[in-house]
Protein backbone atom coordinates (compact mmCIF):
# COMPACT_ATOMS: atom_id res chain seq x y z
CA UNK A 1 0.00 0.00 0.00
CA UNK A 2 1.72 3.54 -1.28
CA UNK A 3 1.79 6.06 1.08
CA UNK A 4 -0.23 8.85 -0.82
CA UNK A 5 0.27 12.78 -0.33
CA UNK A 6 -2.80 14.36 -1.34
CA UNK A 7 -2.55 18.29 -2.39
CA UNK A 8 -6.02 20.32 -1.78
CA UNK A 9 -8.14 20.29 1.27
CA UNK A 10 -11.65 21.20 -0.49
CA UNK A 11 -13.99 18.74 -0.83
CA UNK A 12 -12.14 16.92 -3.22
CA UNK A 13 -9.37 16.35 -1.47
CA UNK A 14 -10.91 15.63 2.21
CA UNK A 15 -13.14 12.78 0.27
CA UNK A 16 -9.62 11.45 -1.24
CA UNK A 17 -7.98 11.17 1.89
CA UNK A 18 -10.71 9.82 3.60
CA UNK A 19 -10.94 6.63 1.15
CA UNK A 20 -7.60 6.55 0.71
CA UNK A 21 -7.01 6.42 4.44
CA UNK A 22 -10.12 3.95 4.93
CA UNK A 23 -8.33 1.40 2.92
CA UNK A 24 -4.86 1.68 4.37
CA UNK A 25 -3.00 3.77 3.01
CA UNK A 26 -0.25 6.17 4.81
CA UNK A 27 -2.29 9.62 3.95
CA UNK A 28 -0.89 12.96 4.28
CA UNK A 29 -2.73 16.05 2.95
CA UNK A 30 -1.17 19.55 2.49
CA UNK A 31 -3.99 22.38 2.24
CA UNK A 32 -2.00 25.66 1.87
CA UNK A 33 -5.16 27.90 3.74
CA UNK A 34 -8.02 26.57 5.70
CA UNK A 35 -9.67 23.71 4.73
CA UNK A 36 -13.20 24.46 2.32
CA UNK A 37 -11.17 28.20 1.91
CA UNK A 38 -12.39 28.01 -1.58
CA UNK A 39 -15.27 27.10 -3.50
CA UNK A 40 -15.38 24.28 -1.58
CA UNK A 41 -17.07 26.60 1.17
CA UNK A 42 -17.95 29.29 -0.83
CA UNK A 43 -20.86 27.53 -2.85
CA UNK A 44 -24.73 27.48 -3.24
CA UNK A 45 -24.57 24.89 -0.34
CA UNK A 46 -27.21 22.49 -2.38
CA UNK A 47 -26.76 18.91 -3.51
CA UNK A 48 -28.99 17.42 -6.31
CA UNK A 49 -27.98 14.28 -7.73
CA UNK A 50 -26.18 14.66 -11.08
CA UNK A 51 -28.23 14.45 -14.68
CA UNK A 52 -25.45 13.27 -16.42
CA UNK A 53 -25.70 9.69 -17.20
CA UNK A 54 -21.93 9.24 -16.54
CA UNK A 55 -21.75 11.06 -13.24
CA UNK A 56 -24.97 10.04 -12.00
CA UNK A 57 -23.45 6.90 -10.19
CA UNK A 58 -20.78 8.95 -8.98
CA UNK A 59 -23.42 11.76 -7.22
CA UNK A 60 -24.98 8.63 -6.05
CA UNK A 61 -21.67 7.31 -4.13
CA UNK A 62 -21.06 10.63 -2.45
CA UNK A 63 -24.90 10.75 -1.23
CA UNK A 64 -24.45 7.20 0.21
CA UNK A 65 -20.67 8.25 1.68
CA UNK A 66 -22.33 11.86 2.76
CA UNK A 67 -25.35 10.04 4.70
CA UNK A 68 -23.16 7.66 6.72
CA UNK A 69 -20.60 10.36 7.24
CA UNK A 70 -22.93 13.11 8.99
CA UNK A 71 -24.56 10.64 10.82
CA UNK A 72 -21.11 9.69 13.11
CA UNK A 73 -19.53 12.79 12.55
CA UNK A 74 -18.50 14.23 16.03
CA UNK A 75 -18.97 17.95 13.79
CA UNK A 76 -22.29 19.64 13.38
CA UNK A 77 -23.12 18.86 9.57
CA UNK A 78 -26.70 19.74 8.43
CA UNK A 79 -27.47 17.90 5.34
CA UNK A 80 -31.44 17.24 4.75
CA UNK A 81 -32.24 13.81 5.71
CA UNK A 82 -35.30 13.72 2.92
CA UNK A 83 -35.30 16.08 -0.38
CA UNK A 84 -36.69 19.05 -0.17
CA UNK A 85 -37.68 19.10 -3.82
CA UNK A 86 -36.05 20.47 -7.04
CA UNK A 87 -38.44 22.98 -8.95
CA UNK A 88 -37.60 23.19 -12.31
CA UNK A 89 -39.27 25.94 -14.54
CA UNK A 90 -39.18 28.46 -17.34
CA UNK A 91 -41.21 31.47 -18.62
CA UNK A 92 -39.90 30.83 -21.83
CA UNK A 93 -42.12 28.53 -24.12
CA UNK A 94 -39.72 27.72 -26.69
CA UNK A 95 -37.52 26.62 -24.04
CA UNK A 96 -40.10 24.33 -22.17
CA UNK A 97 -38.59 21.12 -24.12
CA UNK A 98 -35.11 21.95 -22.49
CA UNK A 99 -36.88 21.88 -18.98
CA UNK A 100 -38.83 18.65 -19.77
CA UNK A 101 -35.80 16.91 -21.00
CA UNK A 102 -33.81 18.02 -17.93
CA UNK A 103 -36.77 16.69 -15.57
CA UNK A 104 -36.75 13.34 -17.66
CA UNK A 105 -32.65 12.61 -17.86
CA UNK A 106 -33.17 12.99 -13.33
CA UNK A 107 -35.93 10.42 -14.05
CA UNK A 108 -33.90 8.60 -15.86
CA UNK A 109 -31.78 8.29 -12.88
CA UNK A 110 -34.60 6.59 -10.92
CA UNK A 111 -35.52 9.97 -8.77
CA UNK A 112 -39.35 11.02 -9.16
CA UNK A 113 -40.19 13.84 -11.95
CA UNK A 114 -44.15 15.31 -11.95
CA UNK A 115 -44.83 18.28 -14.49
CA UNK A 116 -46.55 21.07 -12.73
CA UNK A 117 -49.55 22.98 -13.94
CA UNK A 118 -50.05 26.38 -13.10
CA UNK A 119 -52.42 25.29 -10.10
CA UNK A 120 -49.19 22.84 -9.38
CA UNK A 121 -46.69 25.85 -9.33
CA UNK A 122 -48.48 27.96 -7.29
CA UNK A 123 -49.31 25.41 -4.70
CA UNK A 124 -45.73 24.26 -4.30
CA UNK A 125 -44.23 27.95 -4.40
CA UNK A 126 -46.96 30.79 -3.59
CA UNK A 127 -44.69 34.03 -3.95
CA UNK A 128 -42.85 32.50 -7.62
CA UNK A 129 -44.20 34.65 -10.47
CA UNK A 130 -47.47 33.27 -12.63
CA UNK A 131 -45.73 33.85 -16.35
CA UNK A 132 -44.52 30.17 -16.08
CA UNK A 133 -44.39 28.21 -19.62
CA UNK A 134 -43.17 24.79 -17.67
CA UNK A 135 -42.40 23.56 -14.51
CA UNK A 136 -41.31 20.55 -13.62
CA UNK A 137 -41.12 19.10 -9.25
CA UNK A 138 -38.31 16.69 -9.10
CA UNK A 139 -37.75 14.24 -5.87
CA UNK A 140 -34.36 15.62 -5.29
CA UNK A 141 -32.61 17.99 -3.75
CA UNK A 142 -31.05 18.56 -0.20
CA UNK A 143 -29.21 21.43 1.66
CA UNK A 144 -25.95 21.21 3.21
CA UNK A 145 -23.04 23.61 4.55
CA UNK A 146 -20.67 22.30 2.49
CA UNK A 147 -17.65 24.05 4.65
CA UNK A 148 -18.82 21.60 7.71
CA UNK A 149 -18.85 18.65 5.48
CA UNK A 150 -15.17 19.86 4.56
CA UNK A 151 -14.33 19.87 8.06
CA UNK A 152 -16.10 16.45 8.52
CA UNK A 153 -14.04 14.60 6.34
CA UNK A 154 -10.71 16.27 7.33
CA UNK A 155 -11.90 15.28 10.98
CA UNK A 156 -12.60 11.76 9.80
CA UNK A 157 -9.50 11.74 7.87
CA UNK A 158 -7.76 11.82 10.91
CA UNK A 159 -9.23 9.14 12.43
CA UNK A 160 -8.52 6.90 10.21
CA UNK A 161 -4.80 7.62 10.19
CA UNK A 162 -4.15 10.86 8.03
CA UNK A 163 -2.26 13.37 8.73
CA UNK A 164 -4.45 16.56 7.84
CA UNK A 165 -1.68 19.62 7.39
CA UNK A 166 -3.08 23.51 7.10
CA UNK A 167 -1.59 26.57 5.99
CA UNK A 168 1.26 23.52 4.18
CA UNK A 169 1.35 24.54 0.43
CA UNK A 170 2.91 22.20 -2.48
CA UNK A 171 5.13 24.62 -4.56
CA UNK A 172 6.51 22.11 -6.98
CA UNK A 173 6.57 17.95 -7.30
CA UNK A 174 9.64 15.64 -7.16
CA UNK A 175 10.69 13.17 -10.17
CA UNK A 176 12.79 10.30 -10.45
CA UNK A 177 12.59 9.56 -14.37
CA UNK A 178 8.83 9.99 -15.52
CA UNK A 179 7.83 9.12 -12.02
CA UNK A 180 6.89 11.72 -9.84
CA UNK A 181 8.08 10.75 -6.12
CA UNK A 182 7.12 13.39 -3.99
CA UNK A 183 6.20 17.12 -3.29
CA UNK A 184 7.97 20.29 -2.46
CA UNK A 185 6.74 22.38 0.48
CA UNK A 186 8.44 25.29 2.76
CA UNK A 187 9.26 22.92 5.08
CA UNK A 188 11.30 20.49 2.96
CA UNK A 189 10.51 17.45 0.29
CA UNK A 190 8.10 14.86 1.30
CA UNK A 191 8.40 11.72 -0.72
CA UNK A 192 5.11 9.79 -1.96
CA UNK A 193 4.20 6.35 -3.52
CA UNK A 194 1.51 8.30 -5.18
CA UNK A 195 0.63 12.18 -5.40
CA UNK A 196 -3.39 13.25 -5.46
CA UNK A 197 -3.34 16.56 -7.00
CA UNK A 198 -6.86 18.22 -6.04
CA UNK A 199 -6.26 21.44 -5.70
CA UNK A 200 -9.29 22.41 -8.19
CA UNK A 201 -7.93 25.41 -10.69
CA UNK A 202 -4.51 25.17 -8.64
CA UNK A 203 -4.09 22.01 -9.83
CA UNK A 204 -2.98 22.71 -13.95
CA UNK A 205 -0.34 25.32 -12.68
CA UNK A 206 1.36 22.73 -10.13
CA UNK A 207 1.70 19.81 -12.67
CA UNK A 208 2.74 22.13 -15.93
CA UNK A 209 6.25 22.13 -15.25
CA UNK A 210 5.95 18.77 -15.60
CA UNK A 211 4.93 19.01 -19.30
CA UNK A 212 1.49 18.19 -18.42
CA UNK A 213 -1.05 20.27 -19.94
CA UNK A 214 -4.43 19.64 -17.59
CA UNK A 215 -6.92 21.22 -19.73
CA UNK A 216 -9.71 23.88 -18.10
CA UNK A 217 -10.46 26.97 -16.41
CA UNK A 218 -11.01 28.33 -13.46
CA UNK A 219 -14.61 30.04 -13.28
CA UNK A 220 -15.63 32.48 -11.00
CA UNK A 221 -19.12 31.96 -9.26
CA UNK A 222 -21.05 34.58 -6.96
CA UNK A 223 -23.56 33.67 -4.40
CA UNK A 224 -25.72 36.53 -2.34
CA UNK A 225 -27.74 35.83 0.12
CA UNK A 226 -31.03 37.60 1.54
CA UNK A 227 -32.48 37.81 4.92
CA UNK A 228 -36.33 37.14 3.59
CA UNK A 229 -39.14 36.41 5.25
CA UNK A 230 -39.73 32.95 6.61
CA UNK A 231 -41.49 30.24 3.94
CA UNK A 232 -41.29 32.68 0.90
CA UNK A 233 -39.03 30.21 -1.08
CA UNK A 234 -39.79 26.62 -0.40
CA UNK A 235 -38.07 24.61 -2.66
CA UNK A 236 -34.62 24.46 -4.33
CA UNK A 237 -35.55 26.71 -7.95
CA UNK A 238 -33.86 26.97 -10.89
CA UNK A 239 -34.97 28.86 -14.22
CA UNK A 240 -33.66 27.59 -17.02
CA UNK A 241 -33.99 30.15 -19.28
CA UNK A 242 -31.06 28.74 -22.38
CA UNK A 243 -30.70 25.74 -23.77
CA UNK A 244 -28.38 23.29 -21.94
CA UNK A 245 -25.70 22.00 -23.41
CA UNK A 246 -25.71 18.31 -23.90
CA UNK A 247 -22.96 16.29 -20.96
CA UNK A 248 -19.68 16.07 -22.34
CA UNK A 249 -20.02 18.88 -25.11
CA UNK A 250 -17.87 21.77 -24.71
CA UNK A 251 -18.21 24.28 -22.03
CA UNK A 252 -17.29 27.45 -23.79
CA UNK A 253 -15.40 27.86 -20.39
CA UNK A 254 -12.13 29.17 -22.22
CA UNK A 255 -9.88 31.91 -21.51
CA UNK A 256 -9.94 35.21 -23.53
CA UNK A 257 -7.11 35.42 -26.09
CA UNK A 258 -4.92 38.18 -25.35
CA UNK A 259 -5.92 40.66 -28.35
CA UNK A 260 -9.30 39.98 -26.91
CA UNK A 261 -8.21 40.69 -23.45
CA UNK A 262 -6.49 44.05 -24.90
CA UNK A 263 -9.55 44.69 -26.54
CA UNK A 264 -12.36 44.46 -23.97
CA UNK A 265 -13.90 42.00 -25.67
CA UNK A 266 -14.00 38.94 -23.36
CA UNK A 267 -17.61 38.17 -22.36
CA UNK A 268 -19.44 39.14 -19.03
CA UNK A 269 -20.66 37.05 -16.49
CA UNK A 270 -23.00 34.82 -17.26
CA UNK A 271 -26.01 34.22 -14.18
CA UNK A 272 -28.21 31.61 -14.01
CA UNK A 273 -31.13 31.84 -11.80
CA UNK A 274 -30.99 29.36 -8.67
CA UNK A 275 -32.73 29.75 -5.12
CA UNK A 276 -33.14 28.09 -2.49
CA UNK A 277 -34.03 28.50 1.81
CA UNK A 278 -30.89 28.24 3.74
CA UNK A 279 -31.52 26.74 7.08
CA UNK A 280 -30.08 29.98 8.75
CA UNK A 281 -33.20 31.54 7.09
CA UNK A 282 -31.57 32.74 4.48
CA UNK A 283 -32.53 32.45 0.89
CA UNK A 284 -29.38 31.88 -0.80
CA UNK A 285 -29.25 33.30 -4.91
CA UNK A 286 -27.02 32.42 -7.28
CA UNK A 287 -25.10 31.44 -9.33
CA UNK A 288 -22.27 33.14 -12.20
CA UNK A 289 -19.70 31.81 -13.99
CA UNK A 290 -16.97 33.68 -15.87
CA UNK A 291 -13.45 32.73 -16.60
CA UNK A 292 -11.53 33.82 -13.68
CA UNK A 293 -7.72 35.19 -14.82
CA UNK A 294 -6.64 36.54 -11.13
CA UNK A 295 -7.15 35.62 -7.74
CA UNK A 296 -8.92 38.98 -7.81
CA UNK A 297 -12.88 39.48 -8.84
CA UNK A 298 -12.90 41.33 -11.82
CA UNK A 299 -16.65 40.40 -12.06
CA UNK A 300 -18.00 42.52 -9.71
CA UNK A 301 -21.33 42.93 -11.91
CA UNK A 302 -22.41 39.86 -11.21
CA UNK A 303 -24.23 39.80 -7.35
CA UNK A 304 -26.07 42.69 -8.78
CA UNK A 305 -27.36 40.50 -11.91
CA UNK A 306 -28.19 37.69 -9.31
CA UNK A 307 -30.51 40.07 -7.00
CA UNK A 308 -32.21 41.44 -10.47
CA UNK A 309 -32.91 37.47 -11.67
CA UNK A 310 -33.72 36.36 -8.23
CA UNK A 311 -36.09 39.25 -8.19
CA UNK A 312 -37.57 38.76 -11.01
CA UNK A 313 -38.17 35.02 -9.89
CA UNK A 314 -39.85 36.18 -6.79
CA UNK A 315 -40.57 39.72 -6.45
CA UNK A 316 -41.28 39.28 -2.60
CA UNK A 317 -37.60 39.52 -2.55
CA UNK A 318 -36.83 42.95 -3.52
CA UNK A 319 -37.27 44.70 -0.09
CA UNK A 320 -34.83 41.77 1.78
CA UNK A 321 -32.04 43.06 3.36
CA UNK A 322 -28.77 41.76 1.41
CA UNK A 323 -27.24 39.40 4.69
CA UNK A 324 -23.68 38.72 2.54
CA UNK A 325 -22.15 38.43 -1.21
CA UNK A 326 -19.12 35.82 -1.74
CA UNK A 327 -17.62 33.92 -4.32
CA UNK A 328 -15.32 30.93 -5.17
CA UNK A 329 -13.31 29.64 -8.00
CA UNK A 330 -14.67 26.71 -9.98
CA UNK A 331 -11.96 24.09 -11.85
CA UNK A 332 -13.57 23.74 -15.13
CA UNK A 333 -12.88 21.08 -17.53
CA UNK A 334 -13.68 21.71 -21.40
CA UNK A 335 -16.82 19.31 -21.70
CA UNK A 336 -17.70 19.60 -17.62
CA UNK A 337 -17.10 16.13 -16.73
CA UNK A 338 -14.77 15.79 -13.94
CA UNK A 339 -10.75 15.11 -14.65
CA UNK A 340 -10.12 11.58 -12.62
CA UNK A 341 -7.16 9.38 -13.54
CA UNK A 342 -3.57 9.06 -13.93
CA UNK A 343 -1.70 11.90 -15.60
CA UNK A 344 2.46 10.44 -15.44
CA UNK A 345 3.17 7.71 -13.20
CA UNK A 346 3.13 8.22 -9.24
CA UNK A 347 0.91 11.63 -10.51
CA UNK A 348 -3.49 11.40 -10.26
CA UNK A 349 -5.61 14.17 -11.11
CA UNK A 350 -8.73 14.74 -9.40
CA UNK A 351 -9.50 17.69 -10.24
CA UNK A 352 -12.15 19.76 -13.47
CA UNK A 353 -15.44 19.20 -10.95
CA UNK A 354 -16.86 22.66 -11.90
CA UNK A 355 -20.28 23.78 -9.88
CA UNK A 356 -20.56 20.37 -9.12
CA UNK A 357 -17.75 19.36 -6.60
CA UNK A 358 -19.76 19.14 -3.48
CA UNK A 359 -22.23 16.80 -5.69
CA UNK A 360 -19.82 14.38 -6.68
CA UNK A 361 -16.60 14.42 -3.92
CA UNK A 362 -17.57 11.27 -2.43
CA UNK A 363 -17.43 9.16 -5.29
CA UNK A 364 -14.54 10.96 -6.33
CA UNK A 365 -12.75 9.67 -3.25
CA UNK A 366 -13.96 6.30 -3.49
CA UNK A 367 -12.53 6.17 -7.45
CA UNK A 368 -9.42 7.50 -6.73
CA UNK A 369 -8.69 5.29 -3.63
CA UNK A 370 -10.17 2.01 -6.03
CA UNK A 371 -7.26 3.49 -8.92
CA UNK A 372 -4.65 4.04 -6.45
CA UNK A 373 -4.93 0.71 -4.40
CA UNK A 374 -6.16 -1.11 -7.68
CA UNK A 375 -9.84 -1.84 -6.04
CA UNK A 376 -12.57 -2.46 -8.24
CA UNK A 377 -13.82 0.98 -9.49
CA UNK A 378 -17.49 1.94 -7.98
CA UNK A 379 -18.62 3.04 -11.09
CA UNK A 380 -17.59 3.62 -14.85
CA UNK A 381 -13.99 5.60 -14.68
CA UNK A 382 -14.05 6.12 -18.30
CA UNK A 383 -15.70 9.45 -19.24
CA UNK A 384 -13.59 11.09 -16.25
CA UNK A 385 -10.25 9.88 -18.10
CA UNK A 386 -7.95 12.96 -18.25
CA UNK A 387 -6.32 10.87 -21.34
CA UNK A 388 -10.13 11.72 -23.25
CA UNK A 389 -8.62 15.16 -23.76
CA UNK A 390 -5.39 13.87 -25.68
CA UNK A 391 -4.86 15.16 -29.33
CA UNK A 392 -7.78 18.04 -28.64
Amino acid sequence: MPDVVVVGGGIIGVACAVELAGAGATVTLFERDELAAAASGRNQGWFVLSSDRACAPMSAVSLQRYRALVDHSPVPVHFDREPLGHLLFTRDPRVAPVVEDLARAWAATGVRADELDPAGVAAAEPALVRDVAAAWLVDQGRRVDPAALTVAHAHRARELGAEVRRHAGVRGLTTAGDRVTGVVTDEGVVAAGAVVVAAGPWSAPLVRPLGVDLPGTGSRGWIVELAAAPGIVRHLIEEVDAPVPAPGTPTGEDLPTAGAFVAGGHAQPAVAALLHPATDGSVVCGASHHPALRAEPDDVDAPRRIAERAIAMVPGLANAPIRGIRWGIRPMSPDGRPVIGWIRPGLLAATGHGPEGVMLGGGTGALVAAQITDGEPPFDAAPFDPQRFAGT
